[in-house]
């Protein structure tokens, strides 16, 4: 399975880089008018990413683009795109540091909900060092998280569900799988789930919290464990508890999960 680069920054030393924000209206042929256009300039774009839109909404394409040794004038490109049929706007990026470029659009939205990027560095601060600093305090903190977490996520998928017509129990978890692997958490597969009998089992794939605590002597998985607890927890309209029975951390080739009613609910 191919990996995903969500780039926001780039680093390339001793490189110009420079970025354009391009914003107009959705329409068909519009990006390749645009990326034809430092083609035809034999303009490098080392990245490109465009907003979602449907054809007639708000668009936008971000590019950064390699001008080491180019004579041209980031202006000028910026003065020809704007001329461009549904162009409205473009905006240049340039950095003050040679060999970094970043993308400075703010607030980062998923959907219509406002989010924040945390990379490895930052989940290893969240996910290990917390936990060895207050052990299992900091453990039952996760799990609760992820518990609260998973009941909101599902609230929302619920929510998009009915926008788009998925009725069908099945396709509303089908929708909840693939959401969780898009936001990075693992590859959901789905063992044993009923819509009349709360009892689930659950294998997750490369899961990444379980992968940043390899090696370890027992199941790792807190956060996870929580979030597809809160997760279930919603569609049976009851409180559930996960366990973790097999791990990657313990060196299983995946992690699973059973998930059933919490005892004394």
């Amino acid at each position: 399975m191919e990996r995903f680069s969500v780039d926001r920054f780039l680093f390339s030393p001793g490189r110009r880089l420079v970025g354009f924000v391009v914003r107009g209206v959705s329409k068909r042929g519009i990006l390749a008018s645009v990326v034809n256009l430092f083609s035809d300039r034999r303009i490098d774009i080392t990245y490109c990413s465009t907003k979602a839109a449907m054809e007639g909404e708000e668009g936008r394409i971000l590019l950064f683009v390699d001008l080491t040794n180019s004579p041209v004038n980031p202006h000028s490109i910026a003065d020809e795109l704007e001329n461009m049929d549904a162009v409205e706007g473009v905006e240049i990026i340039e950095s003050n540091v040679e060999g970094f470029i970043a993308d400075t659009s703010f607030p980062l939205i998923i959907g219509s909900a406002r989010a924040v990027l945390l990379d490895e560095s930052a989940l290893k601060g969240l996910l290990l060092k917390f936990r060895e600093r207050l052990g299992t305090g900091a453990e039952a903190m996760l799990y609760h998280i992820g518990l609260e977490v998973g009941k909101e996520r599902w609230r929302y998928i619920l929510r998009m569900a009915d926008e788009i017509g998925a009725e069908r129990f099945m396709d509303r978890v089908s929708i909840a799988a693939e959401v969780f692997r898009s936001m990075g958490y693992g590859i959901l597969r789905i063992r044993e789930l009923r819509e009349e009998i709360p009892h689930v089992i659950l294998e997750v794939w490369d899961c990444i919290e379980c992968q940043l605590g390899k090696p370890s002597r027992r199941p790792f998985s807190q956060f996870i464990r929580g979030l597809l607890a809160g997760l279930t927890s919603i569609i049976y309209e009851t409180e559930m508890y996960a366990m973790e029975n097999r791990c990657i951390a313990v060196g299983d080739p995946y992690c699973l999960f059973e998930i059933t009613p919490q005892k004394g609910v």
